[in-house]
């Protein structure tokens, strides 16, 4: 009887410490999507295109399922109570956490179409320009520039971003 009941008393302590850790999750998921969206209503000068709510909770799911609450506070992408911390620029992830972030985003939302269409939006952009850049700014170099910045490689994604687009600028192709 004595080992029924330690047994039963283990299993709902297991039971009640995992369902915290899957509201830490819930939370933290929660907030980084209010966040997303909270800063697309700022509408800050960083900003490149909108996301949509159901976009914005599958990032937050996605962020929290595939790199973890643990590795986002160390990160400090949020803080020791799952808010949200920070900003993507001030970012230093592993290249295995910035990879899965990136793979998150691009499986989120159609990152590539929302960054071109911000890039060439303005009217003053020739159409012969904004073929340039549809066909140099391809998913691979957005998916790489993305992960640069989930590393905060900030050098680098000038240059992986800068060079396509002064060849479209100047008339020598992508």
């Amino acid at each position: 009887m004595t080992k029924t009941l330690t047994a039963a008393v283990l299993t709902v302590l297991a039971l009640t410490l995992s369902a915290c850790g899957g509201n830490n999750d819930a939370t933290a998921s929660k907030n980084i999507s209010a966040s997303l969206m909270k800063a697309q209503k700022s509408g800050g000068a960083s900003q490149l295109f909108t996301l949509k709510k159901k976009d914005a909770d599958c990032i937050g799911n996605g962020f929290v399922d595939k790199i973890g609450t643990d590795k986002l506070q160390k990160y400090k992408f949020l803080t020791k109570d799952n808010a949200s911390a920070g900003k993507i620029d001030n970012l230093k992830m592993s290249a295995t956490d910035a990879t899965a972030a990136s793979k998150v985003l691009f499986g989120c939302t159609d990152i590539s179409t929302k960054i071109k269409g911000a890039i060439t939006g303005s009217a003053n952009v020739p159409a012969a320009m904004k073929a340039c850049i549809d066909k140099a700014l391809t998913e691979d170099v957005l998916r790489g520039v993305m992960t640069k910045t989930f590393e905060g490689r900030s050098s680098e994604i000038q240059k992986d971003l800068t060079a396509p687009l002064t060849r479209c600028a100047t008339g020598s192709g992508g």
